[in-house]
């Protein structure tokens, strides 16, 4: 099992003041994303183990960055995939939700 990647440039009039778009894929379905710019950060989507740790009760999952800054784009998309067994052991990841939760 692996990570896919999909990157999408920002599109539109202003395109030039707004970032690309890093989308972290598991099983096809968007479970997180990388940032635009250097470092480059990762942050996953992960279901919540009680509805109100975060104080809010309207979402089943958040957001949570890892502590791991990669120099490049492609440097992180390694380490995601080279990591991804202990990513899935100790992360919920949200991918049974439905991407309106």
């Amino acid at each position: 099992m692996k990570f896919t990647f999909k990157t999408t440039p920002a599109t539109g009039k202003y395109r030039n003041f707004f970032p690309d778009s890093h989308e972290i894929k598991l099983k096809r379905k968007v479970c997180g994303m990388i940032t635009d710019k250097a470092p480059y950060k990762i942050r996953l989507q992960v279901v919540k183990n009680d509805i109100n740790e975060d104080k809010n009760p309207n979402c089943l999952w958040r957001w949570i960055t890892l502590k791991y800054e990669g120099k490049t784009l492609q440097e992180t998309k390694d380490f995601l995939n080279a990591n991804i067994d202990e990513i899935i052991k100790t992360h919920n990841l949200k991918l049974h939700l439905n991407n309106n939760d």
